[in-house]
């Protein structure tokens, strides 16, 4: 009867171990493409007017910091962006790994327009390259598409993201560059 007393506390710790592991939520396996934001980065951005001719672009300097959020399964990248008359702005970015569906998603926070938009992201491993596509309403309702994509550098240095846009009312194929940034790691 000892005996059995004294491995009954080790039983209990074992089950209860193994409950608290199995409740406790895994990373995403997709987290590992997602970690290359992890870290502090700086760099510039450029907004273009394509059917605004006459309007000039718009450079902003970034200051980003990208962290794992929400127990590891989200990288938050927190952002300020300002502009060459010092006018700033905020977008915050939430990058996860949809394990149900096998693909990358983000939601994008800003404090100016639109406000939030959400997407699905495409990985292309070959490449580095996260790929996202949107639908939206442009100036005067005019329905409009976004492909956005994020590459990565080799050395997990730097961030190119280039977003480019195509309204109903464009040529078919048309697509316009309308922003573009570049991201340098900054530890």
């Amino acid at each position: 009867m000892r005996k059995h007393q004294q491995r009954l506390p080790l039983l209990l710790a074992a089950v209860f171990s193994a409950a608290t592991q199995a409740n406790e939520p895994s990373p995403s396996p997709g987290l590992d493409v997602l970690e290359n934001f992890v870290g502090r980065w700086q760099g510039t951005a450029t907004a273009y007017f394509p059917r605004q001719p006459e309007r000039e672009s718009r450079h902003e300097q970034v200051q980003a910091s990208c962290e794992k959020a929400l127990e590891g399964t989200y990288v938050e990248c927190r952002s300020i962006w300002t502009d060459t008359n010092g006018a700033t702005r905020e977008l915050r970015m939430f990058w996860n790994f949809h394990a149900r569906e096998d693909r990358f998603e983000i939601l994008y926070l800003y404090d100016n327009w639109p406000g939030k938009v959400q997407y699905k992201i495409e990985y292309n491993a070959d490449t580095g390259t996260l790929t996202g596509r949107d639908s939206f309403q442009g100036p005067g309702g005019v329905e409009a598409e976004e492909i956005v994509s994020w590459t990565f550098a080799e050395d997990g240095q730097a961030i190119t993201s280039t977003e480019q846009n195509h309204y109903v009312s464009d040529p078919e194929g048309q697509w316009h560059v309308s922003f573009e940034f570049q991201w340098q790691r900054h530890e």
